[in-house]
């Protein structure tokens, strides 16, 4: 009886530490108002994406993408994002990135503000597009430059 006493005291310490010692989860910065709208290519003649919404309400945040077609955009669907700040200290949504599984393809795309053209209100989109084994195309990578 003496040994199960030191071993019962010994596993509900382990139990009392695993329940202190929790790991913490990240936070998404919540100030996502500047990232929030509807962007247009400011390259009209572009080959990739020609406009991006980005929304945040109850059920997440969100970017909703349409790519160049003809003779209207192609609707690639809203996706769930994930906002990141500029720093580890800032609470403000500077940038963005959200996945799309096409089934032929995936397309990563990742967005985060710039204000240095005009002093304006941009936003360089990068998609990062993967082809499914077995398809002969090239993945390939695009940046490009958006506004509201």
């Amino acid at each position: 009886m003496k040994s199960i006493k030191p071993r019962l005291f010994s596993l509900i310490g382990v139990a009392l530490l695993g329940l202190i010692a929790q790991p913490v989860l990240a936070q998404a910065p919540g100030g996502v108002t500047n990232l929030t709208g509807t962007w247009s290519n400011v390259n009209p003649t572009t080959g990739g994406i020609v406009k991006i919404t980005v929304t945040s309400d109850a059920s997440g945040f969100k970017i909703h993408t349409y790519g160049a077609c003809s003779p209207t955009p192609c609707d690639h669907g809203a996706v769930a994002a994930s906002p990141f700040s500029k720093s580890v200290s800032s609470s403000v949504a500077y940038g963005l990135s959200g996945q799309y599984n096409f089934g032929f393809s995936t397309m990563l795309v990742t967005a985060k503000r710039v204000y240095e053209y005009d002093g304006g209100n941009f936003l360089e989109v990068e998609t990062r597009t993967k082809f499914a084994a077995g398809d002969t195309r090239y993945d390939y990578t695009r940046t490009e430059l958006f506004r509201k």
